[in-house]
Parts: structure tokens; sequence; C-alpha cells
């Protein structure tokens, strides 16, 4: 499964599950990420989800015709394949993708005590 996620000052404030075939952002309330502002396009962008040749689910950003251009890790595109932990920028708006397919769960690091007094490492 993926999602995007809306960080505002590198917090967290919405996450958005990709459950359908598409997941559209725009000005409009019959897009389900509404963003009301007016550097938003009524239908500015969509992710798509589809099946590649080798039946893998791959996912992409593709710009709906938007006045203001939509972004992907700061770079203007017409559609792009988005991987985990892209940047996606609509107007003044930074989202993230995640998928959680592709997400590393890091290990707890186990401390160690040195023979040093007061050393500690993890290895």
């Amino acid at each position: 499964m993926a999602a995007i996620i809306q960080t505002v000052d590198g917090v967290v404030a919405n996450k958005f599950e990709i459950e359908e075939s598409e997941l559209k952002f725009g000005r409009t309330a019959d897009n389900q990420i509404q963003i009301d502002n007016l550097e938003v396009s009524n239908e500015h962008a969509q992710v798509i989800r589809e099946t590649n040749d080798e039946g893998k689910v791959v996912y992409y950003l593709e710009d709906l015709g938007s006045t203001n251009g939509s972004f992907v890790n700061e770079e203007k595109i017409d559609k792009r394949q988005l991987h985990h932990k892209d940047c996606i920028r609509i107007g003044l708006n930074v989202f993230t993708f995640i998928d959680e397919g592709k997400v590393d769960i890091e290990k707890t690091s186990e401390i160690k005590k040195s023979w040093i007094p007061g050393i500690y490492y993890t290895k």
C-alpha cells in the first residue's frame, strides 16, 4: 500500500492512502486532496496506480494541465514515476510519497559498555 503524506514545517499534517487507481489533487471539492489556494488549479494533478509488465504496482504523478505546474523533487513534470520518499509540490503545499512496501524498519541498536569507564558504543 502507498500513501501521500502532507507535511507542514516538517510535521505530518495529513495522510492520504492510495486505495483506488487514482488520487486527485485540486481546488474543488470533488478532488480527494482538496487544496483551497488560488495557485492550485481546479483539477491540478493526480497520482495513478498501474501494474507494469513484470506484474509490479508502480505509481505516477501526472499533471492535469495545471496553470502553475506540478513538481517532483523540485523538478517540473508532466508525468513521472514516483519512488519512496519523493517530494511532491502542488502550489506551495508539500507532500511526500510513501511506498510502504519499500519502508525499511530500522532495528533497535544494542548499546554496549566498553572497558573504558563512561564509554558506550553500538555495533
